[in-house]
């Protein structure tokens, strides 16, 4: 079954902008991806390079999936690792705090 996801970079980076409470101008300085392109994802285009995609998130502090996709990472519990944890990927250490 294939999921419709829908490119959210637009919105998202609009807001992180002015979460930071930086410029376009600013932001391209310091993730190094030009002006131009971050005033192209702002207008609705989709990016061209996964690399510039992610100097960005980088910069903001945020994944590729949550500024491309607005999708945030799911938190996980420790049943979501009983398999792994029963297989023997996980070394389990227990003792005492003080």
């Amino acid at each position: 079954m294939e999921e419709d996801i829908d490119m959210k970079l637009k919105t998202v980076l609009r807001d992180l902008i002015k979460e930071e409470g930086i410029t376009v101008s600013q932001l391209s300085k310091k993730s190094g991806v030009p002006v131009q392109t971050l005033h192209n994802w702002l207008s609705g285009m989709e990016p061209r390079s996964l690399k510039q995609v992610r100097k960005v998130a980088d910069y903001l502090e945020v994944s590729i999936d949550y500024l491309c996709f607005g999708i945030k990472e799911k938190q996980k519990n420790i049943q979501d690792y009983e398999h792994e944890i029963n297989a023997g990927v996980f070394e389990v250490v227990l003792r005492r705090i003080k």
